[in-house]
């Protein structure tokens, strides 16, 4: 009887191909890949290829933005990781608020970064909602660390929602040897540390939306300037034309 067949080589690169791939040719990839781990005697990675979901527009366009802005999604990934260790600073009381804000800053600058390639590369398809939801995914995956790898290689099946105040709202204060009141001073400290993020976090989206309709209607004024430019030099071209016909005239 003929031995099993050589095992899959280097699946790892045959998942970023995968996931790589337009979002209509996922399903029957992800199942001739199956199938052949299967004629490999690979059962374990067979099973686990055949249960990756097909991922969402929003996070397969994330994927996408990772793969082709690598630069931009690592100093997202790098905001992040200082965001959150900043926070955990802050609530153990060994960072200064300005630390978080300049940590804040920084994660907000890079989401930015990637939502303004996103709109160059997505183009129509970039509307607000998807630019809201690939926000969210951005800063969810930036924080959270089963996501940061899927993000990193381009392999989130689906959008992810950035909750309260990220890392913030995971991170739990140090127990002190301290009375009742000192604790009970404390989780009122947290407690207002967490609804001031929730209402920062709020309006900074909302700051950010305006942002990105901003930038849009800046680009499209751009566009009709460029446009009405072009159509006064031609003018400018046929005046001159016509002035020097009116000479020869005379």
């Amino acid at each position: 009887m003929p031995g099993p067949l050589a095992s899959v080589p280097n699946l790892d690169r045959e998942l970023d191909e995968l996931y790589g791939l337009p979002l209509e040719d996922f399903t029957k990839a992800r199942n001739d890949l199956a199938a052949r781990l299967r004629k490999a005697h690979q059962a374990d990675d067979a099973e686990a290829v055949r249960t990756l979901k097909k991922p969402s527009v929003v996070a397969w366009s994330a994927n996408r933005l990772a793969r082709d802005e690598p630069k931009l999604t690592a100093a997202l990934l790098d905001a992040g990781e200082r965001l959150r260790t900043t926070q955990q600073r802050s609530l153990a009381g060994k960072a200064k608020p300005d630390e978080v804000a300049g940590a804040a800053e920084a994660e907000r600058a890079a989401i930015r970064s990637l939502l303004a390639a996103a709109r160059k590369r997505l183009g129509d398809r970039a509307t607000s909602a998807m630019l809201d939801k690939l926000s969210q995914t951005f800063r969810a995956a930036a924080v959270d660390q089963d996501a940061r790898p899927l993000l990193q290689h381009g392999r989130l099946s689906a959008e992810l929602k950035a909750v309260g105040f990220g890392p913030l709202e995971a991170v739990k204060p140090k127990r002190r040897a301290a009375g009742a009141e000192a604790t009970r001073a404390a989780r009122e400290h947290v407690s207002a540390l967490r609804a001031e993020a929730r209402k920062l976090t709020a309006e900074a989206r909302a700051a950010e939306r305006e942002a990105d309709e901003a930038a849009r209607v800046s680009d499209a004024l751009r566009e009709e300037a460029r446009q009405k430019r072009a159509r006064a030099e031609r003018i400018a071209t046929e005046l001159a034309e016509a002035e020097e016909k009116l000479r020869a005239l005379r």
